[in-house]
């Protein structure tokens, strides 16, 4: 009969503690694989081994259970988006090219959730914003198609407008997506528009300077008119004063001379004293009989002469 040494109690004691171990990590493992938090930003739903869904509503903010390896976690963000649609080409009634920048805030309901999760493209929400994205593009082209490209720059708020209730009709009854708001946050005209652009207003200002050269000759014309006929009106009344004034000076002087005569002829003595009053200090050549001199009477009508 064959001996077997005897076991040690101590190799038993470390196997059944390695064991342990493992046990404890493949337990610790398929729990942390169980388990999954949904955060406040976003709603979830899972699927059997990559297929079948195993939700009929969306799982809520918290901490839910899964089976481990055959059951998959499919997460949707539901809190407030931003998708931005660059350099998209869209053409004016004129068929203008313009390419705009687009800027759409939006937000997922409940009710939307699964729609969009198993329905609607690929599984998940892996193409979510490629699915918005066909229904932003041919709204922006079908509102731009209403404006002539002149008047886009005017008319951009009533563009914005159009977009917005456009888009969001749209992706409310094909998706149940709710839009916040839809933004025209860039336009890009096509070099050759700008161009014609640049001259068209080039000639504009070179039309308003010519107007506003026209419009200062015109005045400065107006202006030596104006001078000119009060220079003359000036000198039309400048000439009435003087002529006015020399008849009532001649008048004056004919007056004075008939009252001067009359006084000669009512009083004699008047003579002699006409003839002190503008005597010159001068003693005369003709001398009376008397002691008083006699005014020189001839030499009056000589100067006279």
């Amino acid at each position: 009969m064959l001996n077997l040494p005897p076991k040690d109690p101590r190799s038993l004691l470390g196997r059944f503690r390695y064991g342990g171990v493992l046990v404890a990590i493949i337990i610790t493992f398929l729990l942390f694989n169980s388990i999954f938090v949904v955060s406040p930003s976003e709603e979830a739903g899972t699927r059997w081994m990559g297929g079948t869904p195993m939700t009929s509503v969306p799982l809520k903010t918290g901490v839910h259970f899964k089976v481990p390896f055959f059951e998959s976690v499919d997460r949707l963000q539901t809190s407030r988006s931003v998708y931005v649609l660059n350099g998209l080409d869209v053409y004016t009634n004129d068929n203008q090219k313009v390419t705009i920048d687009v800027s759409l805030i939006y937000k997922i309901p409940s009710s939307a959730v699964m729609n969009l999760l198993y329905q609607v493209g690929r599984a998940g929400s892996v193409d979510v914003e490629t699915t918005i994205l066909p229904v932003v593009r041919d709204r922006a082209l079908a509102a731009f198609a209403r404006y002539n490209t002149l008047t886009i720059s005017d008319q951009r708020t009533q563009i914005t407008a159009q977009m917005r209730r456009d888009i969001s009709d749209a992706l409310q009854r094909l998706f149940n997506v709710d839009v916040i708001d839809v933004q025209l946050v860039g336009i890009h005209y096509s070099p050759i528009f700008d161009q014609s652009i640049e001259e068209a207003v080039r000639a504009k200002n070179l039309a308003v300077q010519a107007e506003n050269t026209v419009a200062q000759k015109r005045y400065e014309g107006e202006q030596k008119t104006v001078t000119a006929h009060a220079e003359a009106t000036a000198a039309v009344e400048r000439a009435n004063g003087e002529a006015q004034a020399t008849v009532l000076q001649a008048q004056a002087q004919a007056k004075a001379i008939e009252t001067v005569g009359q006084a000669l002829k009512s009083n004699p003595e008047y003579s002699r004293f006409y003839g002190l009053q503008h005597w010159n200090g001068i003693l005369p050549q003709v001398v009376g009989a008397g002691s008083i001199p006699m005014i020189d009477l001839s030499k009056g009508q000589d100067t006279g002469k």
